[in-house]
């Protein structure tokens, strides 16, 4: 373990210093959690191990706090803007090749992809609910589909009785019953919607 120098330490030294990898001593750097010498050659030891442990709680959660205000950010867009309007404001930025901006690129792109997403989902979900129907109504359409799918076969009974006693064969009162019930499901097919 590298020991500080008047309390500063290049940042491979450092790494060794805290015992953590090279790229971990860089994702501090770029969160601002590190405190360099003037010239930023160096870390300061103190006052960046100071900083770190200030920060601990960033650790784990620092991108997804980062994330978060980027998500409340577009969110505000998204509501302070129409569809219309955040269409034609992309496409024209993305259509101006002097624009230099690409965090405003991409903020507004995305608050349209969100926008655009967001009104799918709503869409569909108006679509589901009124394709949605009470468990009550169903079972009552059930009730009366069966009660009549019911009484075709009672009446298919009483009906085929006299014609199956005149035939003899097995194929002969097979072929009347598959007839028959086939009516019988073909007509159960063509009944009118319950409302």
């Amino acid at each position: 373990m590298s020991e500080p120098v008047n309390n500063q330490l290049t940042r491979s030294k450092y790494a060794q210093y805290k015992g953590v990898s090279k790229p971990m001593v860089s994702k501090w750097y770029k969160d601002g959690r590190l405190v360099l010498t003037p010239d930023e050659k160096f870390i300061l030891v103190d006052e960046s191990d100071a900083r770190i442990k200030l920060t601990a709680s960033l650790n784990g959660s620092f991108y997804d706090q980062k994330a978060k205000e980027e998500r409340e950010n577009i969110n505000k867009i998204i509501s302070e803007k129409g569809l219309t309007e955040l269409t034609q404001e992309v496409n024209y930025q993305q259509l101006d090749l002097e624009i230099e901006d690409a965090d405003v690129l991409f903020k507004n792109a995305r608050a349209l992809r969100e926008k655009a997403a967001a009104l799918q989902a709503a869409a569909e979900h108006d679509k589901f609910i009124g394709d949605l129907v009470e468990k009550s109504q169903v079972e009552k359409i059930i009730f009366e589909r069966a009660r009549q799918f019911r009484d075709g076969l009672v009446t298919l009974s009483r009906r085929l009785s006299p014609e199956l006693s005149g035939l003899s064969g097995v194929s002969e009162i097979e072929a009347l019953l598959t007839k028959e019930h086939r009516i019988i499901l073909e007509a159960f097919s063509k009944l009118p919607i319950i409302e």
